[in-house]
């Protein structure tokens, strides 16, 4: 018997999609927007961020049920290593032939909407009004969606695919993240002949991140130096290095504190080492914590009631599109879609969790009426 969902699967994880380059997947998608009978469109995101393809947005009029127009997201990019995937189905699970990610994260979520779409066409699903909106560089820092045309989208609420749990996940918090850059700057001077002469940028560096406290600080935050860049040849004291790093909270007192604390470090070695140092702070996006008995989590709750399935809500310490809409006005919550190790070439679905994502969404859909209680 043919398993359509796992085959559109398979399908969309063959198409070649790292960051900037969705061209293909995107035609891919909207092509079958078309044979399913829907209008679809490309924004202008791709010329904005130097990519080959915009954001895909799709629109499924209602089909008999009285209900607030629903936004259904999830993203066409995949990380690298993702091109020339050739997935491995063994029993019940698909993954990577073990060169490359296999691509789940998101094109399993991709993928579901796919089968929304054509449940729809063929007149197996009743919902109201659903918007799709498929982005691009999700995976550079939500560029993609921090292009979006909002004026296209009319729903309030959002279900956004791409959630790294199992099916059932509802992850209703995310934390803010602020990027740090330190520039260390130091004195050249000869390493052999007259080291007294100089001002060693990267020892200022060492320094810095010596005193600062990283990993995992709290349930709520996390920190982490992530680039270090300096130094021209081994003979030469170095004047520069630059250091980057992050903050992530779900909590933005915490945050504060973290930003500060890792800011104070490199003043510490600014004194103690005698290099100056620049820094910069760039929030990459804002936190948002939907409360579990708000009207759109209680309609996943529904939704999974009719499947016999019990919802998790969970915070998370990553981001995602979601982050973006909720700051824009759209209130999004993340699903899981039962992608498994992202990110690496250990990635892996197992088929049933398709199927249940399928459900899953469809099950949203048709209860979405719900929503009208939220005001």
């Amino acid at each position: 018997m043919q398993d359509r969902i796992l085959d559109t699967f398979l399908g969309l994880v063959r198409i070649d999609s790292e960051t900037y380059h969705e061209a293909a997947v995107a035609d891919f998608v909207m092509q079958a927007a078309r044979e399913a009978g829907f209008e679809s469109y490309m924004d202008n995101a791709g010329k904005a961020i130097g990519g080959e393809a915009g954001n895909v947005y799709i629109r499924m009029p209602g089909t008999g049920v009285d209900a607030p127009p629903l936004l259904l997201s999830s993203h066409l990019d995949t990380v690298s290593p993702g091109n020339g995937v050739e997935p491995v189905v063994k029993g019940e699970r698909v993954l990577s032939g073990g060169e490359t990610i296999l691509g789940a994260d998101c094109k399993a979520g991709v993928a579901a909407i796919m089968e929304i779409m054509r449940l729809s066409a063929e007149g197996v699903l009743q919902h109201g009004v659903i918007e799709i909106v498929l982005t691009v560089a999700e995976e550079a820092q939500l560029q993609g969606v921090r292009n979006l045309e909002w004026d296209r989208i009319a729903a309030r609420h959002a279900f956004v695919l791409d959630g790294a749990g199992g099916v059932g996940e509802v992850i209703n918090a995310s934390p803010t993240q602020d990027n740090l850059e330190f520039i260390f700057k130091g004195k050249a001077a000869h390493a052999g002949v007259e080291p007294e002469k100089g001002t060693n940028a990267i020892y200022g560096a060492s320094w810095a991140i010596s005193l600062m406290h990283l990993g995992r600080i709290d349930s709520e935050t996390t920190a982490n130096i992530g680039v270090i860049e300096g130094g021209r040849a081994v003979n030469i004291v170095p004047d520069k290095a630059v250091v980057q790093g992050e903050v992530r909270s779900l909590d933005p007192k915490k945050l504060e504190d973290q930003r500060k604390s890792m800011l104070r470090a490199a003043m510490e070695a600014e004194v103690a080492v005698g290099v100056g140092v620049d820094v910069s702070v760039e929030r990459v996006y804002d936190g948002y914590r939907i409360d579990p008995g708000d009207p759109l989590i209680l309609l996943a709750d529904e939704a999974g009631k009719a499947m016999g399935m019990r919802i998790e809500v969970v915070s998370s310490g990553g981001g995602s599109d979601a982050n973006v809409m909720n700051a824009c006005g759209i209130k999004s919550v993340v699903l899981g879609i039962g992608a498994r190790q992202p990110h690496t070439t250990y990635e892996y679905i197992d088929v049933p969790e398709l199927h249940k994502l399928v459900r899953f969404c469809s099950e949203i859909a048709s209860a979405s009426g719900r929503l009208r209680s939220d005001r």
